[in-house]
């Protein structure tokens, strides 16, 4: 398929012009922000690999990997439901025109929801380990979880239930999906209060002792999550015909994926670089500094980081059964008061 196809193009701007509205056809620009976005995301998805074949690094493991992972699979959805969404690609003629699948399953119920969410939970999980002095596993941990999740794909499978004119519409003449008020009122509400409730978290363990800056990394993270949503709330309400706005809608998907991509890196980027290029030096490094600061009995760790180096090796060598989210969250804890270890 040509892109960008003209006669197509053209038809769009007419169409536009007899309903009142300017419409900015799609152009090389459009073609520039998927060819730059795939690129990123596909540098990502190679590091994300790398994380779960070396999530038994310590080092990595205390940053929760498999939840991370998660996070970024969904930022994915999150991704290819923005490029449909916002207007950048040809939507006649493919599987795209179904706006409940890309639009409200790609890009809400799977895409934003389940990200933030997880990154509330990752919140959550320091929290109850650090400030609570709480195992992160059980019923008593499980259950608030699960109900949450819960919430949120009935939320899908209600737009769903109610019809493309209720909840997410393809409109033919302009090749666009339109999304009902009700639709982005609840979206938006439901962010809010992931948002809110992870900065509450975030505050609450303000005074946990640590050795490697997760308070900091929180905040940052709380910070690059306003950043997106406020963005987005401010255009999606106030230019809510932005997809017809070349600037609006280029702006509106580079910002989603610079602050998933800022997050991503701010996080991961120096436990996954020291285990490929001095994998033995800063694990050193990493022991030492808990036993230094005495934290060795919260993340589990070893005098002797031989151990650790034996354990990893032979984890990478053996079979491993797959993850399940639903029994550890990412993390295994024991029934001390406060020492845990992640998976």
């Amino acid at each position: 398929m040509v892109f960008p196809n003209v006669e197509l193009e053209n038809s769009r701007v007419l169409v536009a012009e007899k309903m009142g509205l300017k419409l900015d056809p799609r152009n090389k620009s459009d073609l520039a922000v998927v060819v730059l976005v795939s690129t990123i995301y596909s540098i990502d998805l190679i590091s994300a690999v790398f994380v779960i074949l070396f999530r038994k690094y310590p080092p990595l493991r205390s940053k929760c990997p498999l939840t991370m992972v998660a996070m970024f699979t969904a930022s994915i959805f999150w991704l290819i439901g923005d490029l449909q969404t916002n207007g950048h690609v040809t939507l006649r003629g493919s599987t795209l025109t179904d706006c409940r699948v890309w639009s409200l399953w790609s890009q809400v119920v799977l895409g934003v929801f389940c990200s933030t969410t997880l990154l509330a939970v990752r919140s959550y999980i320091f929290y109850r380990v650090f400030t609570q002095n709480l195992p992160a596993k059980g019923l008593q941990f499980l259950l608030p979880l699960i109900v949450y999740f819960s919430c949120l794909f009935i939320i899908g499978v209600v737009f769903t239930a109610v019809g493309p004119s209720r909840s997410a519409e393809y409109v033919p003449a302009l090749d666009l999906c339109s999304l009902t008020h009700a639709l982005k009122v609840t979206t938006f509400v439901v962010l809010w209060i992931t948002d809110v409730f992870t900065c509450l978290i975030t505050w609450k363990t303000r005074n946990i002792k640590s050795s490697f800056r997760e308070v900091w990394e929180m905040c940052v993270t709380c910070l690059i999550v306003f950043i997106a949503l406020i963005t987005n709330t401010i255009i999606r309400f106030k230019h809510p015909l932005y997809p017809l706005n070349r600037h609006f809608r280029i702006a509106l998907t580079l910002v989603d994926a610079a602050c998933i991509n800022v997050l991503w890196w701010w996080i991961m980027a120096k436990p996954l670089y020291c285990r490929i290029f001095r994998r033995a030096e800063y694990l050193q490094e990493w022991t030492d500094k808990l036993c230094r600061d005495g934290m060795q009995r919260e993340y589990q760790v070893a005098a002797n980081p031989g151990d650790y180096q034996k354990q990893e090796t032979e984890s990478l060598q053996a079979s491993e059964p797959p993850y399940n989210p639903h029994y550890d969250a990412d993390a295994q804890y024991s029934s001390s008061r406060v020492s845990f270890r992640y998976n």
